[in-house]
């Protein structure tokens, strides 16, 4: 996608995808199954509850109707496991921070449990209330074990959601895969979740196609510099890692690269240690609450440098943590800031002031996204909801591009073969002055590979 200025709903291609929404009839059932503007041409869609709270409308162009059809008439004769499911309710489980280094991002469990509380006051999904039973694995994934096994075992959820974490995904992956437990929407880039099957898939942009996004503006607009990379030591800073250098390619040198273990307290020594080594770009693939003590750290020792951060600390949240030594700061990024004038994220913002969160932040939008796509799911499955009914939806029938999350540029892709979700990343700036990011700089990558 070329460089693009304008706000993304007025584009034509968006522009004509929401013409087309408005001139589909909403066919509105129980809660409904996108969020705020999503209209299909089958018994499944819905306006949700969240719709409701908000009025925003998002784009939705129509498929084929007598191959949805023939889908959905499929999935109402699916026979499968129904643990977790009753006609009254049915039970979802989640494994989050809400403790230690990484738990900046409980905000995210807290945004999705606002929106499903709107979607159950309206009746829940298909007459079913949504039932969370979240947990605190402390980004551990020694305790992400132990809690996933209590939430199968124990308390027999349904599915698993949303669940915090490249470390702890791949922790619980081969027991899940075993119990034939899916989790779905796994908040991790991990390209692992890509080729894991149907039952495990992550949601947003993988970790290379980020990591070659952050080196290829690297390589454009400091060529010949010094750089280093600071990376978690897992899949997540190892996959950013290898974008990273694949993007940059032989624009810039390499001086070193530092590793840290997911619980340590902070990275200071090991982004001194590149600094010190010439480094005058750093490429850095951390959590919010490391990266932001790294680049208090080095600002207070009065050195100067480059950042270029992972989309997971592209938030107000860390800037507030970094106290001003954020500004300046590269990150990639694929959803908008709550700061973005546009209409359609301001209803997103004002939705969580209605509901008592004073300042919403972008994992408050994130997990806005995050839910949309939960909802729209177990819509489109409606009543005769059980895993394999499930499975089939997420892979023929929810997210075959005619369907749109509320905050997204495009829309959602999920195949038999397809099952990375969102794949396209731009550039942003932190302004401190302006306490807000400015974006995209740069063109917008879109690694999209499927054709339909």
């Amino acid at each position: 996608m070329s460089r693009d200025r304008k706000p993304w709903y007025r584009t034509p291609w968006m522009a004509a995808l929401f013409l087309a929404a408005f001139a589909l009839p909403v066919l509105a059932v129980a809660c409904g199954d996108d969020d705020d503007n999503t209209t299909t041409p089958t018994k499944a869609a819905t306006t949700s509850a969240a719709t409701t709270a908000t009025g925003s409308a998002t784009g939705s162009a129509s498929a084929s109707a007598s191959a949805t059809t023939d889908a959905k008439a499929q999935i109402d004769t699916i026979k499968g496991d129904t643990t977790g499911v009753t006609d009254k309710e049915v039970k979802i489980g989640s494994y989050v921070a809400k403790t230690g280094p990484a738990s900046i991002y409980d905000d995210i469990e807290k945004g999705w449990n606002i929106y499903f509380d709107e979607v159950n006051k309206k009746g829940g999904i298909a007459g079913r209330q949504i039932k969370f039973i979240v947990d605190d694995d402390g980004y551990n994934p020694v305790n992400t074990v132990n809690v996933v096994k209590k939430l199968v075992e124990q308390d027999q959820v349904f599915t698993l959601f949303n669940g915090l974490g490249t470390p702890g995904g791949n922790a619980v992956l081969p027991y899940l895969k075993d119990a034939k437990v899916p989790s779905l929407f796994i908040a991790s880039g991990d390209a692992k979740w890509g080729d894991q099957g149907s039952t495990i898939i992550g949601l947003q942009p993988d970790y290379v196609t980020e990591g070659t996004t952050l080196g290829k503006y690297m390589a454009q607009n400091y060529k010949g510099k010094k750089y280093g990379i600071l990376f978690q030591n897992d899949d997540f800073g190892k996959e950013g890692r290898d974008g990273l250098k694949k993007g940059v390619g032989g624009a810039l040198t390499l001086v070193d690269e530092e590793t840290y273990e997911a619980n340590a307290p902070d990275i200071n020594a090991q982004a001194t240690k590149l600094i010190n080594a010439g480094a005058e770009v750093l490429g850095v693939f951390a959590t919010p609450t490391q990266f932001a003590g790294a680049l208090k750290y080095v600002k207070a020792q009065g050195k100067s440098v480059v950042w270029f951060s992972s989309a997971v600390t592209a938030s107000s949240s860390t800037a507030k943590l970094a106290e001003g030594a954020m500004d300046g700061v590269f990150s990639a990024g694929y959803l908008p800031d709550p700061s973005d004038p546009d209409p359609i994220v301001q209803k997103v913002v004002q939705f969580f002031k209605d509901h008592g969160v004073a300042n919403p932040n972008s994992f408050h939008l994130y997990s806005y996204m995050a839910a949309e796509h939960l909802e729209r799911l177990l819509t489109v499955v409606g009543k005769n909801l059980n895993r394999e009914s499930l499975i089939y939806a997420l892979d023929n029938v929810a997210f075959q591009g005619d369907w749109k999350s509320t905050l997204l540029r495009q829309p959602s892709i999920v195949t038999k073969s397809d099952h990375k979700v969102i794949e396209y990343e731009w550039i942003q700036k932190w302004d401190e002055k302006a306490g807000k990011f400015q974006y995209p700089i740069g063109d917008i990558i879109n690694s999209e590979t499927t054709k339909r």
